[in-house]
This record gives structure tokens, sequence and C-alpha cells, in this order.
């Protein structure tokens, strides 16, 4: 759909990557001042970073910034309007150039509304596959119901899986922290949904605090 595509109105890489330091930056700031230990596991992060731009982040009144570890500012503040603040486009997403401060980043992404949106969907997929009762996927995959694999990526997962047959080892590989399991098999990631409840171990994903 075009939605990584900036001249398309979508979101491009650099932008992608203010907005994960952005989530990376807060997160750690709430798990340091609840003083609880930071749960590094890719399948929980994707999904709150899905929560965050999907759900719960204000795009009308709040701009971003990743200088000085991190902060929110409003769109509409004297010092910032100029730059930010777009009338014909009020949802648009207001991001700070780290590298010029006048500068914004999102101001190209017109259709951030539908990447939003996509967001939005995204995160409520997956969690019906990760929450009780998970919901069962036709082809085994959860991150496939939101990411087609494509033809490069089946080519790579074969490529890998014939490497590790003649290394004499083992495709696949597992990570599991703070409930949420990352499972690859064959050069794909993969979120597992195998019950907990019977080993008493805590739910899969558990919604982080606000």
């Amino acid at each position: 759909r075009g939605l990584n595509e900036p001249y398309t109105g979508g979101v491009g890489s650099f932008l992608l990557q203010m907005m994960i330091v952005s989530f990376l930056q807060h997160r750690e700031r709430e798990e340091f001042h609840a003083g609880s230990d930071s749960i590094l596991n890719l399948g929980a992060l994707l999904l709150e970073f899905f929560e965050l731009y999907g759900i719960d982040f204000n795009y009308v009144t709040t701009g971003i910034s990743i200088r000085n570890d991190g902060s929110y500012f409003p769109k509409g503040a004297k010092n910032r309007r100029e730059h930010f603040w777009q009338p014909t486009r009020p949802f648009s997403l207001a991001l700070e150039n780290p590298f010029e401060t006048d500068m914004d980043v999102g101001k190209s992404s017109f259709r951030i509304q539908l990447v939003q949106r996509s967001f939005e969907v995204a995160f409520r997929v997956l969690m019906s596959h990760v929450s009780e009762p998970a919901l069962p996927t036709r082809s085994g995959s959860i991150l496939a119901s939101i990411l087609l694999p494509t033809d490069e990526m089946r080519t790579r997962a074969l490529l890998k899986k014939g490497a590790s047959k003649g290394n004499g080892t083992r495709s696949g590989y597992a990570e599991k922290k703070g409930g949420v399991e990352i499972v690859g098999s064959s050069g794909s990631s993969d979120i597992d949904t195998s019950s907990s409840s019977d080993s008493g171990e805590e739910p899969k994903y558990k919604k982080r605090r606000k």
C-alpha cells in the first residue's frame, strides 16, 4: 500500500527510526521510575509499539523530540506552532529532526491516519493470538497474520535452513523473557501462543502501565 514510502504519504525509514527511538526512550524511563526491570523481548516491544502509535498517542496535540533523552511537546505552543502545526492537517505526525530542530520529519507523511489505523489493526490482530483464549492461525505463523511473507523472505528461509543443516545446527531459535516468546524456524520469526497457565507463568502479554 506504499505506507513505507514518504513520496506516497507513508512513513519512511528515518521517520520510523525516530518513532522507535522515542518509544524506547519513554518506555525505558517509565520502567526506571517504576523500579522494574526492562523486558528486552522483541514480541512484547512490537505489541507495545503498535499499541502506542495505533491507540494511545494523540497525533493532534502532541509532537515528538528525541533530543535530551526524549520528550513530547505541544504542537500548538508558540515556539513550535510555526514549524510543527499544520492547520489543514491537524492529525499529522509532528517529529522534530534532531539535527535541524525547526524541521518536521513527519510533515510529508500525509497518510499518517491510515498508518495509525494499520498499527491499531496489527495490535488487535496480534493480541487475539497471544491472549487467552488465543485464536489459532491458519499458517502457523502469528506474524504472517499481519505481514505476509514475500518470495524473498521464503528464499532466504530456505537458504538459511540449508546452511543450518550443513553445519549440523538447528534452524529454529527461541527467546523468552517476560512471558512473551519469540520463536523462529527456518528463518522466520513468530510470537509463541503456547499456553503457560499450567506452569504458573505470567500471561504472555501484559498491558504495561500508563
